[in-house]
């Protein structure tokens, strides 16, 4: 692909090499984003298992009947969360959707990170 670059008055062309369109899976991209996702699920697990042992509530009402049945149901909710975020990110690399691949446990995992915050705002 040959990019051109305006400067000043001046065009010149740069080559940029092809993003490539197949990857592995489980390449170095997607460890790093699924463990980031893995440890934010984790605190948030952390973090909500303490607010409701202390007597607060779940507010997310999808999450309500697991999280307040005990930690079992909990660690299922959080556990499935994780996989689900693996299984559609799978689904999305064998679709060729490459850059909604990338997207989608960026975005999960920046839900999991409200979640932590919003726990730790209301302790």
């Amino acid at each position: 692909m040959t990019v051109v670059l305006f400067v000043g008055s001046v065009a010149a062309a740069q080559a940029f090499p092809e993003v490539p369109t197949k990857h592995k899976f489980w390449d170095a991209t997607n460890k790093a984003l699924f463990a980031s996702h893995a440890a934010l699920e984790a605190v948030d697990f952390d973090i909500t298992h303490r607010n409701l042992s202390d007597g607060g509530k779940e507010l997310d009402p999808m999450a309500r009947a697991l999280c307040e049945s005990g930690t079992a149901g909990q660690l299922v909710f959080f556990g499935g969360r994780m996989a689900g975020v693996v299984a559609i990110t799978y689904l999305l690399h064998r679709t060729g959707h490459h850059k909604l691949e990338r997207s989608f446990p960026i975005y999960a995992s920046g839900d999991s990170a409200y979640g932590v915050a919003y726990s730790f705002a209301h302790r």
